[in-house]
């Protein structure tokens, strides 16, 4: 930790959410990694859900390295961008234009401005539990602590910021909400609807507790943001070309008006998108929201992610991976029930999570909070990492299947779990959640 903070780029991936010590990653070649000191682990984290193809899938690579001969850089329009929209627009009809930039952060903080600028409303609503990346504007009510939640209809102030560094009046124009609760949303965009420019959520909460949306709250959200022209902006960085070819929007059956993907689009490589209806977009211009970057549109990145959408255009290969991650979820069930432990798997197979607990009504994060048996969890994963068998340690991450996971990778993993959850309970707790996780 001489030179990095916590030891790694990341607060998810360093010290203490790592405890005692983060593990470095050398390389890794389909649902397999490796770590510095030549252990090889049957990879579940897939960078956070952004490897829905594997390490190292052959056609990325291929597509990367023709790029790589041809230009790394331009800074200038180039084809790709174009190609890689139009497969977009093919899969997710509802992107009707797109801007390419960098990471899921700045997706998420354009759209946001779009969303202000298209309707002259100047505060968003987003909701407990969901993390739409680090800037300034979303750095509240991301994993509040029960002492902080306070009204469940009152706009978020300071308290709720998990970072140090955010002026209080940036936070004065988000209004952090519970999610799941569609009575509480039509009284908050009645009390402020001439004040609402936008309503960002994740479609599925996948931050804050694998948690799907109640029957008829995403559609109901549909009808009051277009009802009070406010712009529905839904959060797809993790659930983009994860939960289907066509994302939570095709899954879940409702458009909004803005998307945001990243992670699985390019399967790694540092890219995303931000794109929705035309009318909206074409406010991008000059003396409308503006956005702009030197790395938007990287020739790398966009090879990277016309090659990752041709392959998962393809809805046979979704349900394969589907009905591996299936096998995985009830073979964990059986190895927990072995182990005579206690566990709740909330989630499907494209991701889902393991929570140490006879609980099984979550519908936002308070319901989460303190519930899931964090302690439990991580001792559980460490077990797991000396079995070979590689997950996030916070209980609030997700795990994550790939393309590339097979029955026999299956079969190991329930094989090791059952000793794993043993060993976990017999090691006792000795970890808890950092605070602002």
């Amino acid at each position: 930790m001489k030179y990095l903070p916590g030891g790694a780029s990341s607060n998810l991936r360093g010290f203490p959410v790592y405890t005692p010590h983060p593990i470095y990653i050398k390389r890794g070649k389909g649902c397999k990694c490796y770590d510095v000191d030549g252990n090889e682990y049957i990879d579940y984290q897939a960078a956070y859900g952004a490897l829905i193809l594997g390490h190292c899938h052959p056609k990325v690579t291929e597509a990367v390295l023709e790029q790589i001969h041809s230009g790394t850089m331009f800074g200038i329009a180039s084809e790709l961008e174009f190609e890689a929209a139009e497969q977009l627009n093919r899969m997710v009809p509802s992107v009707e234009m797109v801007r390419w930039c960098c990471s899921g952060t700045e997706a998420t903080m354009t759209a946001m401005r779009l969303a202000r600028g298209y309707t002259g409303k100047d505060k968003i609503i987003k909701f407990e539990g969901h993390y739409h990346g680090s800037h300034d504007y979303v750095c509240c009510g991301y994993h509040p602590n029960p002492s902080d939640w306070g009204s469940r209809i009152s706009p978020s102030t300071q308290r709720l910021a998990f970072s140090t560094g955010v002026p209080e009046d940036t936070l004065k124009s988000v209004i952090t909400i519970p999610w799941n609760d569609l009575e509480l949303l039509e009284k908050v965009i009645r009390r402020h609807k001439d004040e609402i420019g936008g309503v960002i959520t994740e479609p599925i909460m996948g931050n804050g507790g694998m948690i799907f949306p109640r029957k008829g709250y995403l559609e109901g959200m549909r009808e009051l943001t277009e009802d009070n022209e406010i712009v529905l902006i839904f959060d797809e960085v993790v659930t983009g070309f994860r939960v289907a070819r066509g994302g939570a929007s095709e899954y879940l059956g409702v458009r909004p008006d803005l998307h945001t993907f990243g992670k699985a689009i390019a399967n790694g490589y540092p890219i995303s998108v931000f794109g929705g209806k035309k009318e909206i977009m074409s406010q991008i211009k000059p003396g409308g929201a503006y956005h702009s970057g030197t790395y938007a549109g990287n020739p790398l990145g966009l090879a990277a992610a016309l090659a990752t959408m041709k392959e998962l255009d393809n809805k046979a290969a979704y349900k394969r991976m589907y009905w591996i991650g299936e096998k995985l979820i009830n073979g964990l069930r059986k190895a927990a029930e072995r182990a005579d432990e206690k566990i709740f798997i909330p989630g499907f197979a494209g991701f889902f999570q393991i929570y140490f607990t006879d609980k099984t009504d979550f519908y936002e994060w308070r319901d989460v909070a303190g519930n899931i048996g964090a302690s439990k969890y991580n001792s559980f994963v460490w077990e797991l990492y000396k079995r070979g068998v590689y997950m996030h340690p916070s209980v609030l991450e997700r795990i994550h299947l790939t393309m590339a996971h097979s029955e026999d990778d299956v079969e190991q993993t329930v094989a090791v779990a059952e000793e794993a959850f043993k060993a976990a309970k017999a090691r006792g707790a000795e970890w808890t959640l950092p605070a602002g996780l």
